[in-house]
């Protein structure tokens, strides 16, 4: 596969979305394996796993139980998608997009922010401030990102310039806690001056707000997250499945 600036998997990811897109592998067919796409393509099969998972993304293709990896769109949704149904494949989604870190500071919340994360007035977090780097290189901050964590977990503060995961997964992995429970939240703000600034877009633009709350096995939450997408930048999906008896 050609060099470049990108990292292995989006490369792959890139040469299997074109293949999708001129037909070499259309609609409702079923993709080679991961042991074939790797061998096809030369790279392992962790790489081809990372490129699936872009593409699921991208809501170009699903996996079916008992077919396979099966495309099911020619072209990506626009703008960044998020995909997942489950709490571990939510944490290593910023695996492919860590958060870029603007500042950290601990601060008390005022009533605002206390209502806007859902805590109480007068309480000590670390905040941390940061952008959340579009699809491809090149590409707008998909989110404006503001994550408020316990301070018991502070030391995440030395880790903020070299992430490679979320900032919850890293903070489980330096504490070693369990991340138990996600509570997710979504609506509809407006970007203040500052916000817009970041993101290259109009004061007062419309953006998706997702507020997300992060709790340990002994129900403390540990982090609250909020992110901030302008209308535009931003898909999510979601695939609902109906339980079946045993």
């Amino acid at each position: 596969m050609a060099q470049g600036a990108a990292p292995l998997f989006r490369r792959l990811a890139q040469s299997i979305s074109d293949s999708i897109a001129d037909g070499t592998y259309a609609l409702g067919e079923r993709l080679p394996t991961e042991m074939e796409l790797a061998q096809r393509h030369g790279v392992s099969r962790h790489t081809v796993r990372e490129a699936l998972g872009t593409l699921r993304n991208r809501g170009l293709i699903e996996s079916r139980q008992g077919v396979g990896t099966v495309v099911v769109r020619a072209s990506a949704e626009p703008g960044y998608t998020e995909s997942y149904d489950s709490i571990d494949e939510l944490t290593r989604f910023a695996e492919h997009a860590p958060l870029k870190v603007l500042r950290a500071e601990d601060v008390i919340l005022d009533r605002p922010q206390a209502t806007l994360v859902g805590s109480r007035a007068g309480q000590s977090w670390l905040r941390i401030d940061g952008l959340r780097p579009g699809e491809a290189v090149g590409d707008p901050p998909a989110a404006h990102v503001e994550v408020y964590v316990d301070p018991t977990y502070r030391r995440i503060r030395a880790r903020l310039d070299n992430l490679r995961s979320s900032i919850a997964e890293t903070i489980a992995l330096l504490y070693g806690i369990e991340i138990a429970r996600i509570e997710q939240a979504f609506s509809v703000v407006l970007l203040d001056r500052e916000q817009a600034e970041l993101l290259g877009v109009p004061p007062r633009t419309p953006a998706m707000l997702i507020r997300r709350w992060y709790a340990a096995g002994d129900g403390r939450i540990f982090e609250i997250a909020l992110s901030r997408h302008p209308m535009g930048r931003f898909a999510y999906r979601n695939v609902l499945v109906r339980n079946r008896p045993a």
